[in-house]
């Protein structure tokens, strides 16, 4: 069982520090008024699916705490994930650029969120309960203040990263200057094994249960020698079904236990008295794939994997369970109590954090702040990538993916169109060749646009070793793992 306690440290005491990296602080980039800007708290919850969150509509009261604070806030209601795993996903979030790839981490040559805010005199710190997500990786530059993680587990809750969050607010107590706070709790990640269990009655959730028997369906029809055979819709029985609910309504109760530390937040926060002067943000990197959908016959079965027919996990696919995720604004200059439609990416949050908090962009970057326009007009195409496909959605409509050609000649795995009007589930595939055509080509011109921000550096065996001890795999582009070792030659790692 993980623990919940809220304070579980002193911060001065336990403080782990690193170089900043690319931007250091300097008296000259300091504003006079940075006193007066708001503080800026960013939480990414890991593996978060808006539509399991009663923000978003989901039958469960997964999340009461959010809900009552986005009274007051903005929920933008179509955000996308750029990649439907971690390392790729928050490559972009974290710096505000566009990979086209879904290789390794942030980039040397890019600038960290934290970067921005410290050479604008913000005291800045990282709390992340995410091991991968490390100093190895880059992930520590522009901090004052990096904690994260060191086992090989995900097992320390939101109770504990808010807790640690807070020791760290207080140890700048005094200070005039405004903070930068990442939080990164992953509560909702595999295995879902909330403090005190199940959170809430069970349920059947039937349509989620005809849908994913539709899959299985679609799977028989479309495969005829795949590598792992596709059981018909009959596999998914009664028994079958209540435990991948049991398992559903368990991930549910860890949104609820990622929801009670998002209430202590605000509730702390109040106490200080900085609660009006600071901007919070809640996102996620990725949504989970919890059964909804097929399981693709040339995926690596994940070994203890219960139904593994259906897909359980998330980083091989791009639909909506995969890349809708939250995004809520609350705090000064965020509109009160409205729920915007534009269709957004994680590329437009660090430009929309900065101007929030009156800090200058460190150069231009491909997203947009959000509050800065009305919010009505279309949007161009939005693009997100993983190991195994792409996917494109335009005229916030129509929606394909589009598999990498290792897969089309070894599979023959279909492209799929849908349109999200009349299909957001994105369950019956449209039969438009030139539509297709068109989004190629439109995806082609993205990927010559974007090839140059593709990683400068490979996964190393230390990375990849973490990675597959948290159950990653197939998620990583081929060539980006570490080369093996030449056979009959001693290493000289320990």
């Amino acid at each position: 069982m993980r623990s919940s306690a809220l304070r579980l440290l002193s911060v001065p005491a336990l403080i782990l520090t690193f170089g900043c990296g690319g931007i250091d602080s300097d008296s000259s980039t300091e504003s006079s008024g940075a006193s007066k800007r708001p503080n800026v708290i960013l939480v990414v919850c890991d593996t978060l699916r808006a539509d399991r969150m009663s923000t978003y509509g989901h039958f469960r009261e997964t999340t009461p705490n959010l809900d009552a604070l986005m009274k007051s806030g903005t929920v933008i209601e179509h955000a996308s994930a750029m990649s439907s795993w971690t390392l790729a996903s928050m490559s972009m979030l974290m710096t505000g650029e566009i990979k086209a790839r879904a290789d390794v981490a942030v980039l040397t040559t890019h600038v960290h969120v934290a970067e921005g805010f410290k050479r604008a005199g913000f005291h800045t710190a990282g709390i992340v309960a995410n091991p991968i997500l490390n100093g190895k990786l880059h992930y520590h530059r522009g901090l004052d203040y990096f904690n994260v993680e060191r086992r090989k587990s995900m097992d320390q809750t939101a109770q504990t990263v808010v807790g640690k969050g807070l020791d760290w607010i207080d140890s700048i107590e005094g200070d005039e200057k405004p903070f930068f706070l990442w939080l990164h709790p992953a509560d909702p990640h595999f295995p879902f094994k909330p403090d005190g269990g199940e959170a809430f009655p069970s349920a059947d959730e039937a349509q989620a249960r005809e849908a994913a028997a539709g899959a299985l369906r679609w799977g028989q029809e479309t495969f005829l020698s795949p590598k792992h055979p596709i059981p018909g819709p009959e596999a998914l029985d009664d028994k079958t079904w209540r435990e991948i609910s049991r398992q559903r309504n368990l991930y549910d109760s860890e949104i609820r236990q990622f929801d009670s530390a998002m209430g202590d937040l605000v509730a702390e926060l109040k106490k200080r008295g900085l609660f009006e002067n600071t901007v919070i943000a809640v996102t996620s990197d990725h949504g989970e794939g919890l059964w909804d959908r097929l399981m693709l016959p040339d995926a690596k079965i994940v070994k203890g994997a219960f139904f593994t027919p259906l897909y359980r996990n998330h980083g091989l696919m791009l639909h909506e369970e995969q890349t809708h995720i939250p995004l809520l604004f609350h705090g000064p200059g965020v509109p009160k109590g409205e729920r915007r439609e534009q269709w957004v990416q994680h590329v437009d949050v660090v430009p929309t954090l900065y101007a929030l908090a009156n800090v200058p962009l460190p150069k231009q970057l491909p997203g947009r702040a959000l509050f800065e326009d009305e919010g009505t007009d279309d949007r161009g195409p939005l693009i997100s990538v993983c190991s195994r496909s792409y996917s494109i959605t335009i005229d916030e409509r129509w929606r394909a993916h589009f598999p990498r050609k290792f897969r089309l000649t070894k599979m023959d795995i279909p492209v799929e169109l849908y349109d999200l009007d009349a299909d957001p589930g994105e369950r019956k595939i449209v039969d438009d060749p030139e539509m297709i055509d068109s989004m190629s080509n439109i995806l082609e011109e993205w990927r010559q646009k974007y090839s140059p921000n593709d990683p400068d550096e490979k996964l190393d065996r230390e990375v990849w070793a973490t990675l597959q001890a948290l159950g990653y795999g197939g998620e990583v582009e081929i060539d980006a793992l570490p080369a093996k070792k030449p056979a009959g030659k001693a290493s000289s790692e320990k």
